[in-house]
């Protein structure tokens, strides 16, 4: 039974349980009246059969006392026809039985008459007393079968009792009952509708303050709960969603651009060549990479540059149709996947990409100039991985920015071999400085009315271990490209000043130094204080430190350059325009610069005296000069001609073979305490009457 409990509903356990409680009491009082009713009758029953033993005793007295025994008989009847009299003995004083009588009395025929055996006889003993002298004991055997028959009886009755009793309980019990059950009911059929339909928003009626009232209470709460914390999962969930999408935006575009990133290149080139080993397919992958973008950067701060990134993106949308995949990879670096025809038609695009990049940009109210160089690398069947088509067109981009930037380059297997010897040469470029393979060779300037010696050009010169030296032309761009120039640069100024320091306390203080420039050091905002740190440390006195750049640095912007110009000058150095009269200057721009000398490029002397264009340009060039009165620098001078010409035009200054070849600081020293034996013989003599 207790095994079916779990399963059985609320009310069925509470009726089961009051009814098992109600039977249960019912019992206690049903086992407590049968037996005092049991110990009542018996009692009374003693006590009647006592009353008639104690008569018949005192009757008895003398005939027991004489042994007249035969006269007992008729004294006992009373006793005899008691039903309950199971037999009558009489005792002597000696406890010797002398006369038993066993009354006959009719059989009962109830049917309970089983119960008999479970009632014991009982036994009451009455003594006879005569003259206050027992002489001798009754003794009555009863039996409890009358007993019986009335708590039979009264069992019959109570059990209909009992029985009405439970019916009425049930009664009473079911309808309690309900006042319990049906609110419970309530809270279930009410809960089961909220599991079922989820409608947090319902609420119960509490109409009581017991138990089950705060049970509804709770429920309340409970279901305000689940729907504030619905609210909030959704309000997450709407937040996440965004965040999700965000996140895919970004697992595939550039946040900045709004073009599409890297991974989603990564991607887009896998289906590309996965499509183009199934056949003929004429991709083409375009590796682009913004010219001089780290320059904008450093000037005008990183915020600027990605807005000139924006504009960038822009422009390469407008340029392109709008099926063509155009990706960010990073930094100032895309990439173009096209469908095309033929190289003519990538060509073409190309240059109006170029031609679009390199027009001025407008930002943050700075005008900017850049370029763009392109490699290109075509997807061709049997290309297993992505790393083979972005190698090609990274060597194709390699000898695109080798070739002078703002151009575009194809991919070619030769093109490869030069563009892996150039890598190799600019990973061991990387180690020169520290491994002081770097040096400085020294290019005497002649003054052309002295003939004296009046100051240096240095010059770079790389070491390298299995190459040997290599002149600037071969790794400057490198230097440049890697941004090893601006530490490289700074190890030049340094070296040439200290070595100047040296010969100007050896022959002569008024000895000048000119040290080329590169443009990444002139955008560079930590080149004013490396001059002023090596001309403090050094001793060296600003006027004898001419820095020399070209044309075409200046050209570029010529307004960041005359603020860059005019800093330096701050510093007391000299300012020099080197290769001046190749380039495209403007004269007006000229005269705003802060510059000191000009030097003529050695193509131009080369024509002296039998070129007469060439004639012409150095003649003006010396002029234009004299009139902004600018010192003069002629390069190249090879033959004693050339000089007596320049000698002639008033030209300064004058360097080249024909005095001397670029030296080592040795071979300078040398050259210096030789003079003016270190001069061609035709000039000795002159040079012995000037000194």
């Amino acid at each position: 039974m207790l095994k079916l409990l779990p399963h059985l509903k609320i009310a069925h356990k509470l009726l089961l349980t009051e009814l098992v409680m109600t039977l249960s009491m019912f019992l206690v009082f049903i086992v407590f009246a049968f037996g005092s009713h049991y110990h009542n009758l018996r009692t009374h029953m003693i006590r009647d059969i006592l009353v008639q033993t104690q008569v018949v005793a005192t009757s008895i007295g003398p005939a027991v006392m004489f042994g007249e025994v035969n006269s007992l008989t008729k004294t006992l009847e009373p006793l005899t026809d008691n039903q309950n009299i199971r037999s009558i003995t009489i005792f002597n004083q000696q406890q010797q039985a002398i006369q038993q009588l066993y009354p006959q009395h009719p059989q009962s025929t109830a049917v309970w008459q089983w119960l008999y055996p479970f009632f014991k006889d009982l036994e009451v003993e009455t003594p006879i007393v005569v003259n206050e002298k027992t002489v001798g004991t009754l003794q009555a055997t009863i039996k409890q079968a009358q007993i019986v028959d009335v708590l039979i009886g009264f069992a019959w009755s109570n059990a209909i009792a009992v029985l009405a009793a439970a019916l009425v309980g049930c009664l009473i019990i079911w309808r309690l009952n309900r006042n319990i059950v049906n609110p419970i009911h309530a809270l279930q059929s009410f809960v089961s509708n909220i599991t079922r339909n989820h409608h947090y928003d319902q609420r119960i009626s509490i109409r009581s303050q017991d138990e089950i009232g705060m049970l509804g209470h709770d429920i309340n709460n409970m279901l305000e709960s689940i729907r504030q914390r619905d609210a909030q999962l959704q309000t997450e969930l709407e937040h996440r969603k965004v965040i999700e999408e965000k996140l895919q935006f970004l697992a595939h575009y550039d946040k900045n651009t709004q073009l599409l990133n890297r991974h989603a290149f990564e991607e887009a080139i896998t289906r590309r060549i996965t499509a183009s080993s199934n056949g003929p397919a004429n991709v083409y992958l375009l590796l682009l990479d913004l010219d001089r973008f780290k320059i904008v950067n450093d000037s005008f701060g990183h915020n600027t540059g990605d807005k000139l990134l924006l504009q960038v993106a822009h422009r390469l949308r407008g340029n392109l149709a709008q099926k063509d995949a155009i990706f960010r990879l990073g930094g100032d670096e895309f990439a173009i996947l096209l469908d095309a025809a033929g190289r003519q038609t990538i060509e073409q695009v190309c240059k109006r990409i170029i031609q679009t990049i390199s027009a001025q940009f407008i930002v943050d109210d700075h005008e900017i100039n850049i370029g763009v160089s392109i490699g290109i690398a075509q997807l061709r069947a049997g290309f297993d991985s992505k790393t083979e088509v972005m190698k090609n067109a990274d060597v194709a981009l390699y000898q695109a920015k080798d070739a002078g930037r703002n151009t575009y380059r194809f991919y070619s297997e030769m093109d490869e071999a030069n563009t892996s010897e150039l890598r190799n040469l600019r990973e061991a470029l990387h180690f020169a400085l520290q491994n002081q393979e770097l040096e400085l060779y020294y290019q005497p300037i002649i003054h052309t009315q002295l003939l004296k010696t009046i100051g240096f050009e240095a010059l770079l010169r790389w070491r390298h271990p299995t190459r040997g030296l290599l002149s600037p032309d071969q790794f400057i761009h490198l230097a440049e490209g890697s941004g090893l120039i601006i530490s490289i640069g700074a190890w030049v100024i340094h070296q040439s000043l200290k070595q100047l320091a040296m010969w100007q306390e050896m022959f002569d203080q008024d000895l000048f130094m000119n040290v080329n420039i590169s443009s990444r050091q002139i955008d560079d905002d930590s080149l004013s204080d490396t001059i002023r740190h090596a001309l403090d440390f050094y001793h060296i006195s600003p006027r004898t430190l001419n820095l020399e750049i070209t044309e075409s640095m200046v050209m570029r912007n010529i307004d960041s350059a005359k603020q860059i110009l005019y800093s330096l000058k701050q510093l007391g150095i000299g300012i020099a325009i080197d290769d001046f009269g190749i380039g495209h200057s403007s004269m007006n721009y000229l005269k705003q610069l802060p510059v000191d000398i000009l030097k003529i490029d050695k193509q131009f002397t080369a024509g002296i005296p039998h070129d007469k264009v060439d004639i012409a340009i150095v003649d003006a060039l010396v002029a234009l000069a004299v009139s902004l009165n600018l010192k003069v620098v002629a390069e190249g001078v090879e033959s004693a001609i050339q000089f007596e010409y320049l000698q002639y035009k008033l030209c300064h200054h004058v360097q080249g073979y024909l005095f001397s070849a670029a030296l080592s600081a040795s071979q300078t020293t040398t050259f210096m305490a030789d003079f003016p034996e270190s001069i061609p013989a035709v000039f000795r003599k002159i040079a012995s009457a000037e000194n």
